[in-house]
């Protein structure tokens, strides 16, 4: 009677172990992902900080770049860190899918050959050229 029941107490513990190691198993690996929608017209709360000179540089070489103008020609009109949302970076498109955190973040708006381009960025490096609305709101990514 002794090993029937530590048998069927091995077999219970193997099943609740086996239950254990599915719980943990990474994040996708036999389950079904699930679309959330960003929020739309979701803004970027302002909060203090500098944006970094580096991250300012590699935006207005960016721009210049596309625009083929000289770095010199591309002028900061702000440039300020914000806590984003989502993943978005403020610059949501319909049907794509994004991180659902804050992310925090700058917000640098340049100005090149009369037009004014508005960068949301990460603190990770990551950016995005956002589209002005009228009022100079972003609205959407064109990148």
């Amino acid at each position: 009677m002794g090993r029937l029941f530590a048998s069927f107490f091995l077999v219970g513990a193997a099943g609740v172990c086996a239950s254990c190691v599915v719980a943990q198993s990474p994040v996708g690996t036999g389950s079904k992902s699930v679309g959330v929608q960003p929020t739309q017209g979701a803004t970027a709360a302002p909060v203090h900080g500098e944006v970094p000179a580096e991250m300012v540089d590699k935006l207005r070489a960016e721009l210049a770049g596309q625009k083929g103008l000289a770095e010199s020609d591309v002028k900061v009109i702000s440039a300020e860190a914000v806590n984003w949302p989502n993943g978005a970076l403020g610059c949501a498109r319909p049907g794509a899918m994004y991180t659902q955190a804050i992310v925090p973040g700058y917000r640098v708006v340049l100005e090149a050959g009369g037009e004014r381009f508005s960068y949301h960025a990460s603190k990770r490096g990551q950016f995005k050229l956002c589209k002005l609305k009228a009022g100079g709101v972003a609205a959407g990514s064109s990148r």
